[in-house]
């Protein structure tokens, strides 16, 4: 495919992403997508698989299961109403697609993670401290829940491919966050999602380079849901940080995704959670 065909379909396609974003309960329509992406209906399919490496229903999936995760976590809604908001009329059917992610029901989920709440004794990591080398990202801003950030990765990813950005073995992809969630208002929150840029190549609008200098860090491995990390970076602050004596750098929070959220179960997604440190 050409570069500038690549670019031409991805800019079809970013209409398709948002209203997929936007629209968690609805079933996606062949045609009403092919419109949005001006692109015959025959056809869509195949070009979309080609700009993305899955299919509009495993899109549509996954963020209908991560969002899920994310209300089961924070709120206390009565689980048919969950999987009325993640497109399912039935219950059965919920728990079965929320299972097949998650490793667990819907119910158990939540019971879980409630439990890990009120646990006196803390999770504990792995925490190591080394050298981590400078990157320059090609990255896409986003402001709002750091829980959607990953609409601005299916974002970034297609516009990253749209500009011949992308190797055999693209990575590592790489999400910035500059503010505490527990602090800034969700529709305040700024970061940014980035790939790792190849020497020498720029990028057009709306992507922008990112630099991330070289520097020590402390890095925790996370292993588990995306819905659920924010028990990594409390006990970080709360008793390693304390604990070792160390002080953070004048630079944000940076975590690296190691495996793909589209062929990984959500249990089992390796997230590397950098704190810059000085010295």
């Amino acid at each position: 495919m050409k570069p500038t065909t690549r670019a031409q379909y991805a800019a079809r396609l970013e209409p398709v992403l948002q209203w997929l974003a936007r629209h968690p309960q609805a079933s996606p329509d062949l045609h009403q997508l092919a419109d949005l992406a001006c692109l015959s209906p025959y056809h869509f399919h195949r070009v979309y698989r080609a700009m993305m490496g899955e299919t509009v229903s495993d899109t549509a999936q996954r963020m209908r299961m991560q969002r899920a995760a994310v209300e089961l976590t924070r709120g206390q809604d009565d689980l048919t109403r969950v999987a009325r908001r993640a497109g399912y009329q039935s219950l059965a059917s919920f728990s079965r697609a929320f299972g097949a992610s998650y490793g667990v029901p819907p119910g158990r989920y939540r019971a879980q993670r409630l439990l890990q709440r009120s646990s006196k004794e803390p999770a504990m990591y792995t925490v190591h401290i080394r050298p981590c080398p400078a990157l320059t990202l090609a990255a896409l801003a986003h402001q709002g829940d750091y829980q959607r950030i990953g609409e601005s990765f299916d974002r970034l990813a297609m516009l990253a491919v749209g500009q011949g950005l992308l190797g055999e073995a693209p990575g590592p992809w790489i999400g910035v966050y500059y503010d505490d969630p527990q602090q800034v208002a969700a529709e305040r929150l700024r970061s940014h999602a980035g790939v790792a840029l190849a020497a020498g190549r720029g990028v057009a609008a709306p992507l922008e380079t990112l630099a991330i200098p070289a520097m020590t860090c402390a890095v925790l491995e996370y292993v588990g849901p995306y819905s659920e990390i924010d028990h990594a970076y409390n006990w970080m602050f709360s008793a390693w940080l304390p604990d070792s004596g160390r002080e953070p750098h004048d630079f944000p929070m940076f975590e690296e995704y190691v495996n793909d959220p589209r062929t990984t179960p959500a249990a089992e997604l390796l997230t590397r959670i950098h704190l810059p440190l000085r010295g």
